[in-house]
């Protein structure tokens, strides 16, 4: 083979490498804009979420204190507070832009507060969703969790007053089942009957049989918190934002207590 055959055999192969290393990194840019542009729907899928979610709280909450302003009475208030969560379910999505939310209300009152709760009230509602014992084991393991400190029935426990000190709180119902001496079966059991909103006080009027038989402490006739779950979602895009806002009822105003935020 002659040098110039030589050479021009080598500029070829310095070509198609140079034509393969170009693919490749066109293919690079490609995959890396094609990955920008799925983040950047993303994001802007999320905002819009989370948007139509907040927007959900805000309606809710203006549409409640609306209703009560109208109902000064106070047997017309106690009425539609212990129907509220019917008053305002929305089985419909409420459209928002290209957005949608949907909300939920939840009596936080009529459940037993998990944090605030004494040993006897614990046991009894574990005993009425089928623990053994009497309840006594997994309420003795939900105080030691706690950490109370002469947490006990009438001594502040159920009212959340002085007297009782905690080293830490449950913040989420799921927290239950890690409870070592608490089964997952007794958590779920347990559950529909439980908050971690509550303010200490049990409405007697909207809580349930097992509540009711386990309550202690002070007992109201109507709502004293409320939890407003709404989730939102952009159309079209599989994420839900979740938002849940907890207000304590004081008149015909709902004041703030606590916000969480969460992606389905």
């Amino acid at each position: 083979m002659t040098p110039t055959r030589t050479r021009r055999g080598v500029a070829l192969m310095l070509v198609l490498w140079l034509v393969v290393l170009l693919a490749t990194v066109g293919a690079a840019v490609a995959l890396h804009a094609r990955g920008a542009t799925n983040v950047a729907v993303n994001v802007r899928a999320r905002a819009a979420a989370r948007y139509a979610a907040e927007s959900g709280v805000e309606a809710a909450v203006a549409e409640l204190e609306a209703q009560l302003a109208a109902r000064p009475d106070t047997l017309a208030r106690r009425t539609y507070l212990n129907a509220i969560d019917r008053a305002l379910a929305t089985t419909d999505a409420q459209p928002l832009g290209d957005a949608r939310f949907q909300v939920a209300l939840v009596d936080a009152s009529a459940r037993l507060d998990l944090n605030l709760a004494g040993e006897d009230a614990l046991a009894a509602l574990f005993a009425q969703v089928g623990a053994p014992d009497g309840g006594r084991g997994a309420a003795r393991a939900v105080q030691a969790w706690l950490g109370a400190e002469g947490a006990r029935d009438g001594v502040g426990a159920t009212a959340g007053v002085a007297g009782v000190a905690r080293r830490r709180q449950f913040r989420s119902l799921d927290d239950l089942a890690r409870v070592p001496g608490v089964s997952p079966a007794l958590a779920r059991a347990a559950a529909p009957h439980l908050t971690v909103d509550g303010d200490g006080r049990v409405n007697v009027a909207g809580a349930s049989a097992a509540v009711r038989a386990a309550a202690r402490g002070e007992t109201v006739r109507e709502p004293t918190r409320l939890l407003v779950v709404s989730r939102g979602w952009r159309d079209g895009s599989p994420l839900t934002h979740e938002i849940q806002a907890v207000y304590a009822v004081r008149g015909d105003r709902l004041a703030f207590v606590r916000w969480r935020e969460r992606d389905l």
